[in-house]
């Protein structure tokens, strides 16, 4: 056990701590609408697609609300590499995904239509 009066012990903890933390994946939904389900599989259909890691969804932003209430969120990594998650109703994770660079054109047309044909 690590001695908690020394300042090099604390420090240790800080790290640990915050490393647990970013490591702590997301929520998973339980169940999913059938709206929700068409946009997953419309998703899983983008060139390039690769599962995201679910501890990467809490820092995701809304960009706007699916017609069942669920929310299609991004973040971008810090290489720039663009990540796309669903959130059902209650804020927990349904996808998560991403491209790399070469497809994210793909990426951008797909959100285009999602928003046309989901909202």
């Amino acid at each position: 056990m690590l001695d908690p009066l020394n300042p090099i012990a604390r420090v240790y903890e800080k790290i640990h701590d915050s490393v647990e933390d970013w490591n702590r994946p997301a929520q998973a939904a339980n169940q999913i609408s059938s709206v929700a389900e068409q946009v997953v599989d419309f998703l899983n259909e983008v060139e390039g697609m690769t599962q995201a890691h679910s501890r990467d969804f809490k820092k995701a932003t809304p960009r706007f609300t699916l017609r069942d209430g669920s929310v299609l969120k991004m973040w971008k990594n810090p290489v720039g590499v663009n990540h796309l998650f669903i959130a059902d109703t209650e804020g927990n994770m349904i996808f998560g995904g991403f491209v790399g660079w070469i497809h994210a054109d793909g990426l951008n047309e797909a959100i285009a239509k999602i928003r046309r044909n989901f909202t």
